[in-house]
């Protein structure tokens, strides 16, 4: 048993012993932690050829691809880096692409698009509509009446 058992490092030990193990210091440093070769030192041109790799296995290269689609939220998002309404991730709502492409024009920011039916995959062109911040309040307000009831998805009956 430990003669240290249940007693505590003091501030001034703790920063030496986590000075000790920085860098080449470290016994895990250069160590390959991951598939292939666990727990061999990588040489730095292993280390090289494994960083090149990484960098092409980016969007269709991945193996998690999914066609630039997924659904976050409820909503479908598209991969559109370069939209006017791209996330910080570059997906856009699928439902404003719809609309966008049947108006001919980019959504303004102040334009909301609403799903009539409330069910937000649906993004069929009859089923959405442009609505301003206000009026969709008011669309989602007269639907929330009390005696308005729900089937086992959320949709109402």
């Amino acid at each position: 048993m430990s003669s240290f058992l249940g007693k505590k490092h003091s501030e001034e030990s703790k920063k030496k012993m986590s000075e000790a193990k920085k860098g080449k210091n470290n016994p895990m440093y250069g160590v390959c932690r991951k598939g292939f070769g666990l727990g061999k030192k990588l040489s730095e041109e292993t280390k090289r050829k494994i960083g090149e790799k990484a960098k092409l296995r980016k969007g269709e290269n991945t193996s998690n691809w999914k066609g630039g689609q997924k659904t976050d939220g409820g909503y479908v998002l598209i991969l559109m880096p370069k939209h006017p309404r791209a996330n910080n991730a570059g997906y856009v709502r699928r439902s404003h692409l719809v609309v966008e492409k049947r108006l001919g024009r980019y959504l303004s920011f102040d334009e909301i698009v609403h799903h009539k039916n409330g069910i937000t995959t649906d993004d069929r062109p009859e089923n959405l509509e442009v609505t301003t911040h206000s009026k969709h309040t008011t669309l989602h307000n007269q639907n929330n009446e009390k005696n308005r009831r729900r089937n086992n998805l959320g949709q109402y009956i």
